[in-house]
């Protein structure tokens, strides 16, 4: 073993050290995985005889009321915590959860980016767009495991299975109701038949949708009536929850420091919905600009350019949801290192100095922008993964000698040529 190979060993040995410290962390502390303790309790809740959706207060630091926020049929998928007290269900879920993790590993590398042991890797997948997957580790969160079966729904998809997707993709929406929009990947994948298998999906999606109201309709009017506007929970802002919707309510709530300017929330959702109607613009030019390119693409290219879309797109897309674009900026990162790097990567790279500022600065406005970079970095990388593989997808058009086929791309290699015009290195 050479000098420079016992380094990266090394390194790897003390990442991973430092990430199993982490974990026995979480193991540890007993305020830790607070969303759990809202299932745990709520499943016991209605055991004895109440409702699931009362306010409910898992951690002694968080402000507001929690409870229990998805569909009542999920609650039989939590019955098993009646058998466990809480330490020990908490136990079972954080080694569960780290099963589906080294799953969610599994599955990119068989379908779509090599992930392997190294320290690099290792540490992009614990600590990137903000730490997503410590953070629903720390949280509690189903995050980890709707993730698993997202990519394994993609997976299925990229591997030509559309119909198994898709009723995949119907029963992982059942928890967060957002992910059924992964439902149109199948049509895009897909396009000559895919629309038989979406249809189908949406079928299955309603269905069970349904059954929560055949099971208790006074449960499913409590499920539905969270989704008020008084409810603060479905207002969460910056860090914890750096979605679009939430950005459009930040900045317009600076707003009301400027004399006659009040804030209502009314405005920022207005914003957000004008935003929404630009980006469905902007997807139809795309479409109808692009659709040779779209129809050539490699499968899995277009899945990371839906999860980008889902995540600039959603109205609510939490810390830990951001696991969703590991593996999209996985490949750019990748794809970047193969190519020249422009002026206008180092210009950017140099423009994020910013965040060597302390956050409180005397210059006016100043202070307010580096919180919204900070708060909402994840979201804006998803922005950037968007339109970094948009470009990839006309480059592997133009570059593909055969026009009106799929454009077929070995994991890990460039999709082409580099910018000079030597040929792409085969595998």
């Amino acid at each position: 073993m050479d000098h420079a190979a016992k380094l990266r060993a090394m390194a790897a040995i003390v990442a991973w050290i430092g990430l199993l410290a982490c974990v026995y962390g979480i193991a540890e502390d007993p305020q830790s995985q607070w969303d759990f303790r809202t299932y745990y309790q709520a499943v016991h809740s209605l055991a004895a005889g109440g409702t699931p959706y009362g306010p409910i207060h898992p951690h002694s630091a968080l402000t507001g009321e929690g409870g229990f926020q998805y569909p009542p049929l999920t609650l039989f998928l939590f019955q098993w915590t009646l058998l466990f007290s809480l330490a020990g269900a908490k136990l079972i879920w954080l080694g569960a959860k780290l099963a589906a993790v080294g799953m969610l590993a599994w599955i990119w590398r068989r379908d779509f980016e090599r992930v392997n042991l190294g320290w690099l890797v290792a540490l992009f997948i614990a600590l990137g767009f903000n730490a997503a997957v410590l953070r629903d580790l720390v949280s509690g969160n189903i995050s980890t495991f709707e993730q698993l079966g997202l990519w394994f729904a993609f997976g299925l998809l990229v591997r030509e299975r559309p119909y198994a997707a898709a009723t995949v993709l119907a029963c992982v929406a059942q928890f967060k109701l957002l992910p059924i929009a992964f439902l149109a990947l199948i049509p895009l994948v897909r396009p000559r038949d895919g629309w038989k298998s979406f249809v189908a999906g949406g079928a299955v999606f309603s269905g069970l949708l349904m059954l929560n109201l055949e099971w208790s309709a006074t449960l499913t009017h409590q499920y539905l009536s969270l989704f008020a506007n008084d409810n603060l929970r479905m207002d969460e802002r910056g860090i914890i929850n750096p979605s679009s919707l939430s950005l459009f309510r930040d900045v317009l709530d600076l707003t009301s420091y400027a004399p006659g300017l009040p804030y209502n929330r009314v405005s920022g959702t207005i914003a957000y919905g004008i935003y929404l109607g630009m980006l469905g613009l902007m997807v139809s030019w795309v479409w109808l600009n692009r659709r040779a390119a779209l129809r050539q693409a490699e499968p899995r290219l277009l899945v990371y350019l839906g999860c980008a879309l889902f995540a600039i797109g959603m109205p609510r897309m939490k810390d830990y949801s951001y696991i969703l674009m590991l593996v999209p900026a996985l490949f750019v990162f990748r794809d970047l290192t193969r190519r020249e790097i422009r002026t206008d990567y180092l210009l950017i790279g140099a423009g994020l100095m910013v965040f060597a500022q302390p956050q409180q600065t005397n210059i006016p406005g100043l202070t307010a922008f580096i919180y919204m970079l900070q708060a909402y970095l994840p979201l804006f990388m998803a922005g950037a993964v968007l339109v970094y593989v948009l470009g990839a997808l006309e480059r592997a058009a133009v570059a593909s000698p055969d026009a009106g086929r799929r454009v077929s791309v070995p994991l890990g290699l460039p999709i082409a040529p580099p910018a000079h015009g030597a040929a792409a290195r085969a595998p």
